[in-house]
């Protein structure tokens, strides 16, 4: 019996060229979802656009668009026989991200209810409260990233990085200078005089500026920051409000 002719060999080269359109068409589909995203956030108020997500989807564009050149420089070496076959790649072990799931879970600080540099404020309780709140953000943004199946050893172009210290950057100073400015302001407000009666003058008592008082049928107003013992009319330190009317006709 005659033997059959065995099969031809498959194409090798056709196999490699089949896999390299496959790995073209995955980034061509990565590529066009991530332009969609982009757009998507562009289309929206100025107010409400996601900077940094632009940043980062710009950075991945072009990530992807130079895997996109070279894997088709490749497949054109491939049908010209210039190239090795495709091998495949040995699987990237990735590290996990360190999340503290304790701080996640307690949300967002609150800011201490305190007037910084006021008797309650002992120099440790702020340090303490950025420090809370820094260890949450970071929690925060590394559990958004796990979410979205990034990876803590994924590369960052460097002008990415750069705009987002900066921005960082301006509003720490930004909004430090307006803080500096408001408890300017409230310390102003807090030294103010308060104008408030305390009754008739009594020799023991001790007044303060914005304090009235009646002494010998008049309102008297103190000026000084510290009065005792000073009556009203005598001395420094008082000034006449209202002046004691006349008596009536009936008065006896």
């Amino acid at each position: 019996m005659a033997k059959r002719p065995s099969q031809p060999a498959a194409d090798q080269r056709a196999i490699d060229l089949g896999k390299i359109d496959t790995e073209i068409a995955r980034l061509e589909r990565l590529l066009a979802s991530k332009k969609d995203v982009l757009a998507a956030d562009k289309r929206q108020h100025a107010l409400d656009q996601n900077v940094d997500l632009q940043q980062r989807l710009k950075g991945e564009i072009s990530d992807i668009s130079e895997l996109l050149a070279k894997q088709r420089e490749r497949r054109f070496k491939t049908e010209l026989g210039e190239v090795e076959p495709l091998k495949p790649a040995a699987p990237v072990q990735h590290r996990a991200w360190e999340i503290d799931q304790e701080v996640l879970k307690a949300g967002l600080p609150e800011y201490p209810a305190i007037l910084r540099g006021s008797e309650a404020d002992d120099g440790e309780v702020f340090p303490a409260a950025l420090e809370a709140m820094q260890a949450f953000y970071q929690a925060a943004l590394a559990d958004h990233f796990r979410r979205h199946d990034c990876h803590p050893d994924e590369l960052v172009r460097l002008d990415l990085h750069v705009g987002l210290m900066a921005d960082m950057h301006a509003q720490l100073a930004w909004l430090s200078e307006r803080c500096g400015a408001l408890e300017a302001c409230v310390k102003e407000l807090q030294e103010r005089p308060v104008a408030q009666y305390r009754g008739v003058w009594a020799n023991e008592e001790t007044y303060k500026r914005g304090d009235m008082t009646t002494f010998g049928g008049s309102t008297w107003h103190c000026e000084l920051d510290s009065s005792r013992g000073v009556r009203p009319g005598d001395g420094i330190g008082w000034r006449l409000m209202v002046k004691k009317g006349r008596d009536g006709r009936d008065a006896r």
